[in-house]
């Protein structure tokens, strides 16, 4: 999926190519650079794609690539994606759009996952709040568990964050 979205700084468009949970054939096994006539500005990765897959999309688009982790990106730690922008917990600027990041999904059984309590979340985004107090605004919020009552499945690894759905009520991003 590629988004527009309009920097702040001087109203240009910026494309970006939005990828998660599944390798998507037409991206690698049978890409063809003439269906992407458009540059891409940026990659946004919501989490539990293989890292050589990122790295791969970095060089065929070559554009920069900012990613959460999903819950089974547990091997990231010693095999990150190449060239990549882990921005969980992180506001990072670019062209002129604020993103923030949050990696994970809700605490559950597997011991290996990505995984975090609704609290720890919680002091996750504290810790971040902070640069947000004299009204800077808020563009994009990359995440790879839904907000808190969106897409919401019985099972406990698919439920939301409510601290989502408060930093998206409060700050509204594009």
């Amino acid at each position: 999926m590629s988004h527009r979205l309009l920097g702040r700084l001087g109203g240009s468009s910026l494309k970006f190519l939005i990828v998660g949970d599944t390798v998507d054939p037409q991206l690698y096994d049978h890409f063809r650079r003439d269906r992407f006539p458009d540059s891409i500005d940026a990659i946004l990765s919501v989490g539990d794609l293989p890292p050589w897959y990122l790295s791969y999309l970095t060089s065929v688009f070559n554009a920069p690539l900012y990613y959460v982790r999903g819950n089974h990106d547990d091997s990231f730690d010693q095999n990150p994606p190449e060239f990549g922008c882990d921005i969980h917990g992180r506001v990072i600027s670019f062209k002129g759009l604020t993103l923030v990041g949050f990696e994970g999904a809700m605490f559950h059984q597997h011991q290996s996952a990505v995984r975090y309590t609704e609290g720890q979340m919680k002091m996750i985004w504290r810790k971040t709040a902070w640069r947000f107090l004299l009204g800077r605004k808020i563009d994009i919020v990359l995440t790879h568990a839904p907000p808190f009552g969106i897409h919401d499945a019985e099972d406990q690894c698919h439920k939301g964050f409510l601290t989502f759905s408060k930093i998206i009520f409060k700050y509204r991003p594009r």
